[in-house]
Parts: structure tokens; sequence; C-alpha cells
């Protein structure tokens, strides 16, 4: 459900502060006083009175904030009153438009189109040519983000009529509802003039699903981006179709060309754009330019530039680590929907890095024992943990996610955890062997846990419907739930990293591994689960946690789909090939055994805790139980996958060398 968004592309969004040009034919501040300006009349069935006119100040109410600005406004509050206003009409006065061609109605609008308890707000401009007999829809609105200056609603098609009436509808829908505020309303005879400038020009790390450039990075892996970005304004009535980017960094400058736009006045896009660190400090310093706007250019190119300046530090992962981050959600939470594409966004740029887990509380994809261990962990929801580490926020604030990532990401491995999965979907059990190699000494209370997570759940009763505070992007852009209802309806709904198990327990299960482990130590351990029908095993993915009891934090983990072995098969299958090796441990020779169903080619490999293979034989036309010799030489202590392919078919089985 969630959608990405790219990352060079142009994020059109509502502008403020535009300086409208043109002919006014007819304007409106409400600074005058607190009633009706000569002309205007209303309808409503509130109790309140309906549209009033006062300050920001007065207007505003516990739920309904409406930002402040000078003057007068007029606004409609149903949080305020907490009355009717299921019709709330507001009608300006009728205008002559007979001599005119092409007309444009603009103000200021503050309104968030949202959702309570299941019911939406509305708000559209309506117009009627027939001295208010009948009406017709001109315009819905959507959320605003806050006041939108210059809102612009092109009339045009009312022209050359001599009597045209407009009204503004507020519909709480019979709900206890918010409302909207409308500011310096005027009627303008549009002029051809190109008009464009380039604000908010800014430098650091782009997360493309909020979208925003946030500066409080420090640590980047090498290879990832950042970006410099900046906002084009189109201050005319022309639509801007085309223009070119020049950004220079480090006295080189590249050009971007942009075609096939359509940024409407009073409208604006986002430009950010990729700039990959490298290892290091990295200073990065940016001019960004726009020009040739519409092939030509704007009336004034002195607002065209600017400069943004950003500084940060490239890292290499540290070998064999894995981060655990588990998010605290669920279907009721109204701002979980922050969660979701937060753990989307980590899934996507840290695939072999990052282990996300959704643990979901008080709707059906719930886990108890994973809920109550997060439960305890945690200040609210949306929350979450990195490795277990302090309750932090998806997205907002420092650190967030990722940035507790990044850190985490560049702690030098303690122990290597690999895994094999095993599955028999006959009787619907997965076995899974956890391996550990420690590469220090690690003595104590160490426990493994093994989660099962589902990718892509879906339900059809409302327990799956997502309450969502981003409903109408009166709460800014997040990942496209922006543009969805709130609630919204499980059939708009698929769940990602849903926890379905945790096998052992929140803080692993006790006596699992040793509580002595020397540097170099190898040891495996295995847990077995049966999962329910209703689950699409396929979907799956099995996860490894070392957790260190005494503290509580996760040291590493492992991450693999269901069924897997260390060399990436993607299926197990023993009916066509069996294998086994002894002794183990091996101290330095040992006789692998293999039994085929039929005469066939063998080939055995030997892999490392990294994934590497190290040792690889091919045996022609094996038949029957064969038994073939095997000697460790110079390979080092540690724990190994011995893995055999037949017929297509791959088995493997887990040992351990320790000369």
């Amino acid at each position: 459900m969630i959608k990405k968004l790219l990352f060079a592309a142009l994020l059109l969004a509502a502008m403020a502060n535009v300086q409208a040009q043109g002919t006014v034919l007819w304007e409106e501040n409400f600074d005058g006083g607190t009633t009706l300006p000569a002309g205007w009349s209303q309808m409503t069935n509130a109790s309140d009175g309906g549209w009033l006119i006062g300050t920001t100040s007065f207007h505003s109410s516990q739920y309904f904030q409406v930002a402040a600005r000078a003057g007068n406004v007029i606004c409609t509050n149903d949080d305020k009153c907490d009355c009717l206003k299921d019709n709330d009409v507001l009608e300006l006065p009728p205008f002559d438009l007979s001599s005119q061609t092409s007309v444009y109605l603009l103000f200021d609008l503050f309104y968030g189109n949202r959702t309570e308890s299941g019911v939406p707000e509305s708000l559209k401009l309506v117009a009627s040519t027939d001295a208010g007999a009948t009406w017709e829809d001109v315009v819905v609105f959507g959320s605003t983000g806050g006041w939108q200056n210059n809102t612009n609603v092109d009339v045009s098609a009312y022209t050359g009529k001599s009597d045209v009436r407009f009204a503004f509808v507020y519909n709480d829908g019979g709900g206890w509802l918010y409302g909207a505020a409308i500011d310096n309303m005027k009627l303008v005879v549009p002029d051809d003039v190109v008009r464009a400038s380039l604000t908010g020009v800014r430098a650091g790390k782009f997360v493309e699903d909020v979208p925003a450039i946030l500066t409080n990075y420090t640590k980047i892996l090498a290879g990832h981006d950042v970006a410099v970005g900046g906002t084009i304004r189109n201050t005319g009535f022309p639509t801007i179709t085309s223009f070119d980017v020049y950004v220079t960094n480090a006295g080189k400058t590249d050009t971007f060309n942009y075609t096939n736009q359509n940024i409407e006045f009073a409208k604006s896009a986002f430009i950010a754009l990729p700039y990959p660190a490298a290892l290091g400090a990295n200073s990065f310093a940016f001019t960004m330019e726009i020009a040739n706007v519409n092939g030509a250019g704007d009336n004034d190119p002195s607002d065209n530039l600017g400069t943004a300046n950003f500084s940060i530090t490239g890292y290499e992962p540290q070998p064999g680590r894995k981060v655990v981050i588990e998010e605290a959600t669920g279907t009721w939470c109204t701002w979980c929907p922050r969660g979701a594409v937060a753990m989307d966004y980590i899934a996507h740029n840290y695939p072999d890095l990052a282990i996300p887990i959704a643990v979901h509380n008080n709707d059906p994809m719930r886990n108890a024992a994973y809920d109550t261990g997060m439960g305890d962990l945690i200040g609210g929801y949306p929350g979450g943990l990195v490795e277990r580490e302090a309750d932090i926020d998806p997205l907002g604030g420092t650190p967030n996610f990722e940035i507790s990532l990044i850190e985490h990401l560049l702690q030098p491995a303690k122990v290597i955890v690999t895994q094999n999965v095993e599955l028999n979907a006959a009787i619907r059990k997965i076995d899974v062997t956890s391996s550990l190699q420690f590469l220090e000494e690690l003595n104590g209370d160490y426990r493994i846990a093994v989660v099962f997570t589902e990718e892509g759940v879906t339900g059809t009763t409302s327990g799956y419907n997502q309450v969502n505070a981003y409903s109408g992007g009166g709460n800014g852009p997040m990942g496209g739930f922006e543009n969805l209802p709130s609630p919204v309806p499980a059939a708009q709904m698929v769940y990602n990293h849903v926890a379905r198990a945790i096998v052992g327990g929140f803080t692993g299960k006790a006596g699992s591994v040793p509580a002595n482990n020397p540097a170099g130590s190898v040891m495996s351990y295995t847990s077995t689960y049966l999962y329910p029908s209703s689950y699409n095993v396929d979907n799956m993915h099995a996860i490894t946690l070392l957790i260190d009891n005494s503290t509580g934090l996760i040291i590493n983990a492992e991450s693999t789909p269901i069924p897997f072995v260390s060399t990436s098969a993607p299926t197990l299958d023993a009916k066509s090939v069996r294998v086994s090796i002894a002794p183990n441990p091996v101290v330095d020779a040992a006789t692998i055994t293999v039994k085929v169903e039929e005469t066939t080619d063998v080939q055995i490999r030997i892999v490392d805790a990294f994934g590497r293979v190290v040792s690889e034989q091919n045996h022609a036309n094996i038949n029957g139980k064969q038994f073939l010799p095997f000697r460790a030489d110079n390979l080092p202590n540690g724990m190994y996958t011995l893995v055999a392919t037949a017929n297509g078919e791959m088995v493997s089985r887990p040992f351990v060398i320790a000369k």
C-alpha cells in the first residue's frame, strides 16, 4: 500500500506567500469589522452562527488551532461549538463578469480535510448563474497543511455572464469535526508574465517517503546519497512546463533538465538531487539555480539561486553486523502510519543490514508474548527499539530509526549469527538451527530467541482498518497515507514485517547458549515452530536473535526467508539426496556420508560463517550411499555448513571445526 517516491523526482505541493499579479477586480480582507461585509450572506444550521469574522485567536479551539496571522479572518469552527454544521453556506456578493474572458478567484485557505471517528469533513466552492436558484460544484478542497496563501480557482468558465455567484460550503457530516478559515479574497484578471522563484535551498539526508531533507545526520554509509534540494514556485499565472536546474559542487556543475511539467499558479515543486557520500569526511558546498523557465526565463531571475552546506562522515558497516529494529504499532494507533512508512523505508534502503520487525498491539496481528515484552520498554505508539536500546520515534527526532541503525552498524560484531531453516510444509513445521561463532569471549547469560515475521499481511475485518492521522495531508505527507482516508479500509491496507511468533520468549530461551564462550568457539541451537494454516509461509522470515539477558540488548541477529541454507538455496528437499558429516566437531579428518536415490552427480561445498565457499568437490555417478573423505587442513576453527547438491536439489548440515 505504501507507494515509494522517486528520489530525483519533482514533489508537487501547495505553496505559500505567492505575490499574484494581474488586475484586481474585487477584494475583501475582513478587517473592516466582525459583521459580514455588504453583499455577503450565509445559511447555517449551526447554533454558533456558522461563518464568523474575528482574529485567529478568537477562532481557535483545542483541536482546531487556526495558525496565527494579522487581522481578521472568516471561519467556521465545528470543534469549538460541537454543533450541526452539515450545511454551512457562505455566499459572496454577485459579480458581473459579462465583459471578462479570463478570471481567477484567489484567497488564503486554512483547512485540514480531516476525519474523526470515521466521519469526514468537506469544503467546496460552488457557483450559480441563475441568481442562486441552482448551484454546481466548482472545486472540492483537500488539506492545505496550514495557511495556503493565494489558493486559486480558475473561474473563467463563468465569464460572459452578468450575475455570477460563488459560495463556500462546509459540511461536518453530522460528526464532531474541525473547520475551515478564509482570508484575503480577490477576483483577478490574470496576466501572461512567467514568474518563478527558487526558495528553501538546503542539503542533508533525503528521506523520500516523507519527503524531506533532514540535517540532523552526522554519519552515513559510504555510497549512500546526501541531497541538495529546493522548492521551485510558480508565482505567476502561466503554468510552468519546463526549466533547468544547475547544481555546482566542488567546482563541478551538473545540469538537470525538467520537461513536461505542470506547475500551476500558486503551486510549487520540491526538487531533490542525489550526491553519493564517500568514505571519511564529506563536506558539500552546493549552489543551486533554476533557469530557462518555459524555455526562456521568468520576469525576475534574482530569486532563482540559493546555496547550502552540509558535512557528514561516510563509513563502511562492520562485517557480520545485522541490526534489529522492533516497531511498536497497532491498527488503532492514530500516528502509526509513520512507523509503517519508516519501516518500509529502512527495509528498502538497508535490505541486507537491517531486520525490521513490526510488533502489533491490540489488533488481530498481535502476538501476546512479543507485545507484552515491547510494552515494558516503550513510552507510546508509534515507538520502537533498535537492538532494544532506548525507545525512539521512527522518523522524528534525533535519533530516529535510521540514525540509530547507522550507529549500530558501525559497532564491531562480537558474534557471527547464521542459521539454517528447514520447512516441512506437510505438517507446517519449521526447524531453525541457529549457529553462533564467537569473535570475542562472551561469558554470562546469553540467550537465543527466534522470531517469525510475515510480509504482505491483509485482513477483511474492521480490526485491519488503519486509523490515519495523516489523512487529507493536514499533518504533512507520509508515504502516501496523506491520500488515504481515516481509517484506511482493510481492503486498502497491506501490513509488512508482522511479528507472528517469538520462540524462546521475548528475552530468549534460558540455557540455549553456554555460559562460557571463549573467542573462536562455536555452537548451534535448534528451535521448532508449528505455524497456523492461515499464515502464508512463502512470505515469512525466520530471525535468530542473540540476547544478553543481563542488559536486555540484542547482540547480533540474522534473518532469512523460509526455507533457507547459508548458500541462499531457494529450496530444500531431502528426498533425493541426504548428507551428514562425522565426527562433529571436526578435529582433523572426517567422513562425509552421501546417499542418493538414483545414480547422479553430486556437488559438495563447505561454506564458512560469512557465506564464502571455502572448499568444493564434484563427484560423478554417485549411486546409493557413498563415503567421502574430508580434511580440515588449514581451515580455521569456526562454524561451517556442509552443502550437497544433486539433481537440482540441495540439503545442508551445520558442523564445527575445533582443532
